[in-house]
C-alpha cells in the first residue's frame, strides 16, 4: 500500500470517530427532556423549550431567562436577563448533573458560583408539567 493510501485511510478512520462522537453528544443532548417543570414546594416553574432557552416563572411573571446546554449527563445554564438572573462576574453560568426518571427531573450542582440559583434547583424533585 502507498504512503497515501495509507493516510487517506487513517484519515478516514479518524473522522469515522470524529463523526461518531458528536453524533452520540447530539443523541445524548437529544435524550434531555424539555418542558415544564414544577416542584413541591416551589412558588416558581422552570421551562425548557427544547432548542436550548430557559425561562423560570412566578405565576405568569417572567423571573429569570437564559440559554441551555445540554453534553451528556451535564446541563449548562446561563442567565441572561429578569429579577433573579445571576448577573455578576463568574455566576452567570452554572453546570449541573441531570437525571430524568417517571417525569421527574433532579438535579445537582456540578460547578455553580450563583447560591441563588443552587438554592433554587438542587433538593427537589421536578415533576414535568407539559
Amino acid at each position: 500500500m502507498s504512503r497515501c493510501a495509507s493516510t487517506g485511510s487513517q484519515l478516514s478512520v479518524r473522522a469515522f470517530a470524529i463523526c461518531s462522537m458528536l453524533a452520540l453528544s447530539c443523541a445524548l443532548a437529544a435524550d434531555f427532556p424539555a418542558g415544564t417543570y414544577a416542584a413541591k414546594g416551589a412558588p416558581y416553574t422552570v421551562s425548557f423549550d427544547g432548542k436550548g432557552q430557559f425561562q423560570v416563572h412566578q405565576g405568569d411573571k417572567l423571573q429569570v431567562a437564559g440559554s441551555y446546554a445540554v453534553k451528556g449527563g451535564e446541563l449548562k445554564l446561563t442567565d441572561a436577563q429578569g429579577p433573579w438572573a445571576c448577573t455578576k462576574d463568574g455566576e452567570q453560568s452554572g453546570t449541573y448533573a441531570w437525571k430524568f426518571e417517571n417525569a421527574v427531573l433532579t438535579l445537582n450542582k456540578v460547578t455553580d458560583k450563583c447560591d441563588d440559583r443552587v438554592k433554587s434547583l438542587i433538593g427537589l424533585a421536578w415533576k414535568r408539567q407539559k
